[in-house]
C-alpha cells in the first residue's frame, strides 16, 4: 500500500466532504491505486478518514449517537435515523451516502453489503468520539432491499 498517496487522497476527500463536494470519484482512484480487496479497502479508507476529522470526545456514551448525527450532517455525508443505541451498539439507517447516492437513482441493484465505506467511515468517527474501539457493518444495503435506506451496526469493543 502507497501511504503517500492514501495520505493525499484521504486529505482531498475530508477537504471535499467539508466543502458538500463528492467524494465517490476519489474512492474509486483508491482502488485502482491500492488493489481489488474492495470491501476492506473501502472500510479502511472509510476508517482512516473517520478517525482524521476533527472531532469532540464525548463525555457521555448517551450523547453519541446525537454527536454522530450533528456529524453526519456537518460532513454532508448523508442523513442518519438512529433506531437503537446502547452502550454496546448504535443501529442506524442512512440514505442519500456518496456510495449509493447516484446508483439509486439509476436504478442499479447489487447483491449483499456495497457500502463498506460508509461502514468504516462509521466505526472511525464512533471511535473519535466515544475513545473506545468500534467495528460497524452494514447490515442492509438499499442496492439489494430497493428502500431509501442502508442499515448500519457499530458495535463497541467490550475488552
Amino acid at each position: 500500500m502507497d501511504r503517500q498517496l492514501l495520505s493525499k487522497i484521504l486529505a482531498q476527500m475530508r477537504k471535499n466532504l467539508k466543502e458538500g463536494k463528492t467524494i465517490g470519484d476519489m474512492k474509486v482512484g483508491a482502488l485502482l491505486a491500492l488493489g481489488h480487496q474492495l470491501e476492506a479497502i473501502f472500510y479502511y479508507l472509510g476508517h482512516e478518514l473517520g478517525t482524521t476529522l476533527k472531532v469532540k470526545q464525548s463525555k457521555d456514551i448517551n450523547q453519541i449517537p446525537n454527536d454522530l448525527k450533528d456529524l453526519i450532517s456537518q460532513f454532508n455525508l448523508g442523513e442518519i435515523e438512529i433506531t437503537e443505541a446502547t452502550d454496546e451498539i448504535i443501529e442506524l439507517k442512512m440514505k442519500d451516502h456518496s456510495s449509493i447516492k447516484d446508483l439509486i437513482k439509476k436504478g442499479i441493484k447489487a447483491t449483499g453489503s456495497f457500502c463498506s465505506f460508509e461502514a468504516g467511515l462509521l466505526a472511525g468517527i464512533v471511535e473519535k468520539l466515544s475513545d473506545r474501539n468500534c467495528f460497524a457493518q452494514e447490515i442492509g444495503c438499499s442496492m439489494e432491499t430497493g428502500e431509501d435506506n442502508c442499515k448500519f451496526m457499530v458495535i463497541f469493543q467490550t475488552e
